[in-house]
């Protein structure tokens, strides 16, 4: 599941390099039209272009992270993965931004409209990013211009949705602190350090987090000796056949994208319009906000592991 700021293709060489080993990949493209009506919609969109997907693993980068557990209860998915994201509260709300950049974002908008993410942090870190020219037009010409009215949602979370199997991929030092939440909390997580887009360069890698972190919690949802031996089968063939809810290959249908639009605001709205406050880091103060966005978020590669 693709960032509402970006559009599909920012998976699309995870998605080929798991269809190339023989994975079933589906591919929601979200229509910005359906985006710009709020996260209700946008959740909505994904149901509607899902319908079929059977118990998927399911996959999320980015500003997908707060909506995970709403996509998941709605398409049945029996395992979520953070990629690079915000982890939402066990219960009550979350917002989409931290409520310091949300600041930062007023100051950005014209007429209402953000521009294109790739414009948020200036010229060059798109380009730090994404260093393939071709790889960096596929991804910007998919980018939204979002209303800023986005980003001041508050959403409420499912109930019980940390019952739901839960892993985290680590790629960029803005997010260490969810990743170390997601320890906290017994997820299997994959650190990989580098950036925040690595899911564009390093497809192979992130592919093998995927699947290996899947198997974990495979593995982890069975019990009893006959189950331990499929889950050791598991181990060897990590999602064979699996369902990953991940990139795109290619842009979805005309005929997809007009079904995502008709079914788009069957999601309540409930709450929309409230007024963001600070997401799940808290302690974070507006500063702090600022700068973790700016350095991590938009470019700060960081070193990588062997």
């Amino acid at each position: 599941m693709h960032s509402p700021v970006t559009g599909p293709s920012t998976w699309r060489w995870v998605a080929d390099e798991l269809a190339a080993r023989g994975h079933r990949v589906a591919v929601p493209a979200i229509p910005p039209a359906a985006t710009a009506l709020g996260w209700a919609a946008f959740v909505g969109a994904v149901g509607a272009l899902s319908a079929g997907i059977d118990n998927p693993v399911l996959v999320g980068h980015s500003g997908a992270g707060p909506l995970l557990p709403r996509i998941g209860a709605r398409i049945k998915a029996r395992a979520l993965i953070f990629v690079d994201a915000d982890i939402p509260p066990e219960d009550g709300e979350t917002t989409l931004v931290p409520g310091e950049f949300l600041e930062v974002l007023r100051g950005l908008a014209s007429g209402g409209f953000l521009p294109p993410w790739s414009d948020w942090f200036g010229p060059d870190s798109f380009q730090e990013l994404i260093p393939d020219e071709q790889a960096r037009r596929i991804v910007s010409a998919e980018l939204p211009a979002l209303p800023l009215s986005y980003f001041e949602a508050r959403v409420p979370v499912p109930i019980g949705w940390t019952s739901t199997r839960s892993g985290y991929i680590l790629l960029s030092e803005a997010y260490a602190e969810q990743a170390s939440k997601a320890e906290a909390s017994s997820w299997p997580v994959a650190r990989l350090p580098g950036a925040h887009l690595d899911i564009v360069t390093r497809p192979a890698e992130i592919a093998d987090a995927i699947l290996s972190i899947a198997a974990d919690l495979s593995v982890a949802g069975q019990s009893g000796a006959g189950e331990r031996a499929a889950g050791e089968q598991v181990s060897k063939e990590p999602v064979a056949g699996l369902q990953v809810a991940a990139g795109s290959v290619a842009g979805g249908s005309v005929a997809a994208q007009q079904v995502a639009g008709r079914q788009a605001a069957e999601e309540p709205a409930a709450g929309q319009q409230v007024a963001a406050g600070s997401v799940a880091n808290k302690q974070a103060a507006g500063k702090q906000a600022a700068e973790r966005v700016r350095r991590g978020r938009i470019g700060r590669r960081g070193r990588r592991t062997p």
